[in-house]
């Protein structure tokens, strides 16, 4: 399981690394995934779940979802930073044009999700281990600087 895990923040960071151009930015998602993935961990041992297989699918969609959002707001800051602004500023300015598309698609996410997330049984533990918000939009934009 640990080399599939570091096989697909690798495979994150070549992607990202294609399509941004830039080694700084893709250090983000190779600090993103594992604090996302440690946070998820914690809070799984906290409320008693197990890894199991269908954990482990849950962490697969749910880190698909923090790496998704960190990277539409990763470009809006790059595209910032390229135009010549401070990465201050392109942070600040960046999160903060980008920071209601990211909530709706969150938003949007957990609304298709929740009648899910409601059902008991296998197929509910399958969904409830969602990542969090605040590390998308919080922390994502402050690793630029």
């Amino acid at each position: 399981m640990e080399i599939t895990l570091l096989i697909s923040i690798i495979l994150v960071a070549l992607v990202v690394f294609v399509f941004l151009r830039d080694a700084r930015a893709t250090l983000i998602p190779v600090v993103a995934v594992p604090v996302s993935l440690v946070g998820t961990f914690a809070a799984m041992y906290a409320f008693g779940f197990t890894l199991d297989n269908l954990s482990l699918m849950a962490l697969t969609i749910a880190t698909g979802f923090v790496v998704d959002d960190a990277i539409v707001v990763m470009e809006n800051i790059s595209r910032h930073l390229s135009s010549g602004m401070r990465p201050i500023d392109a942070a600040l300015q960046g999160a903060q044009e980008i920071g209601f598309t990211v909530l709706s698609i969150s938003i949007s996410l957990i609304a298709v999700f929740i009648p899910i997330l409601m059902m008991g049984g296998i197929v509910g533990r399958l969904f409830r281990n969602l990542p969090s918000l605040f590390h998308r939009q919080s922390l994502s934009p402050w690793q630029y600087l």
